[in-house]
């Protein structure tokens, strides 16, 4: 077994998957290869040395290796995980704040939102340059993309290329601890169940895992009470559909042409929401304590809320195993009344054969529109990308619910596009 992590310089996603991966005990009793990639050496060379201190102190068998040259590091690999980004932050604010300033108000920027454009535009087309290498040096590999916006960026890799892909994140996982917390019950007691889109499903059965009682009213009746500013958007969403999504309202504000009023018009992660001695988190270097010993590594030494290492450990065994979420193109009708040719995210059962997406029963009409909506916008940005057409652009942004003004609109695809254009390819009229 061959595990491929591109992406790995990264403090947060990198350092979890190293860690998820030399965790898996069972992985000592095979032969197994970990390669970490990435273009920064700096980065890549931090994490493989903390890799090795990983592993050692693990005691784990699993051979590790870093390279910046990744159709090297692709050959005969069985499994690909993506995190990909260039200047995350830097380019993310962008995303947020020029359409600001063009008086489109939006949540968050990242997967929903005119800034999630561009962001999708990026991402794609770093993405589609790995899918061609994973083509040619490992073509049979499953791959796990981990990159976000997650629908369009997946739409992207299982419409344009030949590869296996599937979408991950842990959004539900996120969810689940977000009703465990309201209920004062462990995360293991709970069971729950729903799909949608990525970052905008939604909970349709919440249930004691072991009795199989409904703790839907429950969960109800306290999220009324509960008075959070991040969860103010998600009550008012269970209020009116009667079902919990993302409990954040970054996520499902995204989609919404309200969601700008839950985030009060700041940008999480820019200066008007910290004090300026803060240090982003993106500037700040989280391995080189662990590797001087000044911070003790055991704590950190547990397994992430990331799903591909148990899903891999589920196949190998080929003991049938559902997990509540994965990424899907929704061609199986798994939600029945949503777009068959968008993605989807749906409970997933594993075993030896594979990955088998899990049908959901349909979802309320006025939800089922949003996502719709959503799906029409993601494959408009595929289409976008495929033909390098402005014109597929503009009309991606004029579905976006927050975009109200057409020569507003167009002013900003020339604008995002001249100061991206070292991180996009050439569009035209």
């Amino acid at each position: 077994m061959k595990i491929v992590i591109i992406g790995a310089g990264s403090q947060i996603f990198g350092r979890r998957s190293v860690i998820d991966v030399l965790l898996e005990k069972q992985f000592n009793d095979l032969p197994v290869e970990l390669v970490l990639v990435d273009i920064n050496e700096q980065k890549l060379e931090l994490m493989y040395r903390f890799s090795q201190m990983v592993g050692e102190f693990l005691h784990s068998q699993v051979h590790v290796s870093a390279t910046t040259d990744r159709k090297q590091a692709l050959l005969g690999a069985t499994h690909v995980f993506i995190a990909v980004s260039y200047h995350r932050y830097e380019l993310w604010e962008q995303d947020f704040r020029v359409p600001y300033s063009y008086g489109f108000k939006q949540a968050y920027a990242e997967n929903g939102g005119p800034g999630a454009l561009f962001h999708a535009l990026r991402n794609i087309h770093i993405i589609m340059d790995i899918c061609s290498d994973i083509e040619i040096y490992c073509p049979q590999a499953l791959v796990f993309n981990f990159s976000n916006p997650e629908s369009r960026v997946l739409l992207a890799m299982s419409t344009l290329t030949n590869i296996n892909a599937i979408g991950l994140c842990h959004g539900q996982h996120d969810a689940l601890q977000a009703v465990c917390k309201l209920l004062e019950r462990p995360w293991d007691s709970v069971t729950m169940r729903g799909g949608g889109i990525n970052h905008f499903f939604w909970i349709q059965s919440i249930v004691d895992t072991t009795t199989g009682e409904d703790l839907y009213p429950l969960v109800k009746q306290k999220a009324s009470q509960e008075t959070s500013m991040d969860f103010a958007l998600t009550k008012e969403l269970l209020r009116i559909y009667g079902m919990l999504t993302y409990p954040d309202s970054t996520h499902a504000g995204e989609f919404m042409s309200c969601g700008y009023s839950y985030m009060q018009g700041k940008w999480k992660h820019g200066l008007e929401s910290r004090s300026i001695a803060t240090t982003h988190k993106s500037q700040q270097d989280m391995l080189s304590p662990y590797l001087r010993g000044s911070i003790p590594i055991n704590p950190i030494l547990v397994a992430s809320r990331e799903i591909a290492v148990p899903i891999i450990v589920a196949m190998q065994n080929g003991i049938p195993t559902e997990f509540t979420s994965g990424n899907f193109v929704n061609s199986g009708l798994y939600i029945p009344n949503l777009n068959p040719d968008g993605v989807v995210e749906v409970p997933i059962l594993v075993d030896g054969k594979g990955i088998h997406p899990q049908s959901i029963p349909a979802l309320p009409e006025g939800v089922a529109s949003m996502c719709r909506t959503q799906m029409s916008i993601q494959k408009l940005t595929v289409q976008a990308y495929q033909e390098r057409s402005k014109n597929l652009l503009l009309q991606t942004l004029l579905l976006e619910p927050t975009v109200d003004d057409i020569p507003k609109a167009e002013a900003l695809i020339d604008d995002m596009l001249e100061l991206q254009k070292d991180y996009l390819p050439v569009f035209h009229a």
